[in-house]
């Protein structure tokens, strides 16, 4: 039986621009950069489908995988502050339309609302739109809107931070929720990850990590520029999430993967996890049961979890991810 409720429709990921000559050496972008870029989309008929402007800019890490190939192709190269507009075909945007991805199901199944046209969320994070429904069977389209359709973007690099400039960091705080979005609003971190660390089995689900036998533990992995915020900062928003004396538990969590740690990804930040975990034991009586280990066999966790409270979480309700912002986490949404 399909799980699914109504959704908004999202913004989608894309776009680049054409680099200005400069006296002065500058910066390109390349694969493994963080960028913020601004774009307008086209289709052929002129029409606009999307653009970032008179909102924040589109922020991603060139290469990753969280924007089409064609945008990633876009930005490569510019300087910041450079300009491009650039056709992509279908094969390196949202590919060409699927017909084995448009299913029927009967209308018992569905909740009330419906109608052709309507986008829904199914419950593993995709977005569908009802194709055409009748007093006994709906019919979903899973194909992206912009499927089989040649994109054309005009692009503009806002900022640029390179790769080599680059850390990241990882923790383990409970449910990944609100750790993720307690981190989204710390300044100079520049994007998040939920993911499974330092268990046994390769690339878990959620599933497996819940049956609690992979030794998983759940984790968010912070980006950040360490020009602007350090890992001692870091470190202080880790321990001001949650109880470091609760064994493999916090609030009604329990379980191995809702274990306190800390995954460090280099000799520095293992020393600094330690000394840190020293100061903090001085401030509880009972003693403070959090690991400090190297980051072993990662995996990102499913895409319905990324940002999933600054996405409105199980209530549709979004939570702000703005910098420095201190309204209360609702941890589930």
């Amino acid at each position: 039986m399909l799980n699914f409720r109504l959704a908004k429709a999202r913004p989608f990921i894309s776009s680049a621009r054409r680099g200005v000559p400069s006296i002065c050496r500058r910066a390109t972008a390349k694969p493994g950069d963080y960028c913020q870029v601004h774009y307008t989309g086209t289709l052929d008929d002129g029409s606009i489908f999307d653009s970032s402007r008179g909102r924040d800019p589109l922020e991603f890490v060139i290469g990753a995988g969280k924007v089409i190939k064609g945008f990633d192709r876009a930005v490569t190269g510019l300087v910041t502050g450079g300009t491009r507009k650039q056709r992509v075909e279908p094969a390196e945007a949202y590919g060409e339309a699927d017909a084995n991805a448009i299913i029927s199901f009967p209308v018992s199944q569905a909740p009330d609302g419906l109608k052709p046209g309507v986008k829904v969320q199914l419950s593993n994070g995709m977005i569908a739109s009802v194709k055409a429904m009748d007093k006994e069977v709906i019919t979903l389209d899973l194909n992206h809107e912009l499927a089989g359709k040649a994109l054309t973007f005009d692009v503009e690099l806002v900022r640029l931070v390179p790769s080599e400039r680059l850390q990241r960091a990882t923790f383990a705080a409970g449910c990944f929720w609100g750790p993720e979005l307690a981190f989204q609003r710390v300044p100079g971190v520049l994007e998040t990850e939920v993911g499974y660390s330092n268990g046994q089995t390769k690339n878990p689900t959620y599933e497996d990590v819940c049956g609690g036998d992979t030794g998983h533990a759940e984790v968010v992995q912070v980006m950040y520029d360490p020009d602007v915020v350090s890992y001692e900062r870091l470190l202080e928003e880790f321990w001001a999430r949650h109880n470091p004396t609760d064994l493999n538990r916090q609030g009604n969590d329990v379980g191995t993967q809702y274990r306190s740690a800390i995954f460090t990804h280099t000799a520095e930040q293992m020393e600094a996890a330690l000394k840190s975990k020293v100061a903090v034991q001085a401030k509880y009586k009972e003693p403070v049961v959090t690991q400090v280990e190297p980051l072993d066999n990662y995996s990102p966790a499913e895409p319905y979890h990324q940002q999933y409270l600054a996405r409105g979480g199980r209530f549709g309700r979004p939570q702000s991810p703005a910098k420095e912002c201190n309204d209360p986490i609702r941890c589930y949404g």
